[in-house]
């Protein structure tokens, strides 16, 4: 969640700038399991730079455990944990993008 949401000073400190918009039938869910949703999930993986694009694809769409992430690539166990949060965050602030509206899928 992106901090320049919320108040940083006084009384309000912490609460919403502005309240988030009401969700209608295109929820989050809906959007994601639409084919647009899936084709900008897949274009916002291919868009990640190698190693991550290829620890988040083994992780997350194939299901491998992280052991046989790191012994395919060759990395520790350490680096995997970085690479896998570095390319998770990316695809989350794209998806974030995605879902208020404003980026469609190429």
């Amino acid at each position: 969640m992106d901090p320049t949401r919320f108040q940083t000073t006084g009384h309000w400190a912490g609460y919403w700038v502005s309240y988030p918009q009401p969700w209608d039938e295109n929820t989050p869910e809906k959007l994601l399991l639409s084919q647009e949703g899936t084709t900008f999930l897949e274009q916002a993986i291919e868009a990640l730079p190698g190693k991550l694009r290829q620890i988040i694809v083994m992780r997350d769409v194939e299901g491998l455990s992280s052991d046989e992430a790191c012994n395919i690539l060759g990395i520790s166990e350490t680096n995997q944990r970085v690479l896998l949060h570095r390319a998770r965050s990316r695809v989350r602030k794209a998806l974030e993008k995605y879902l208020e509206g404003g980026v469609r899928p190429a």
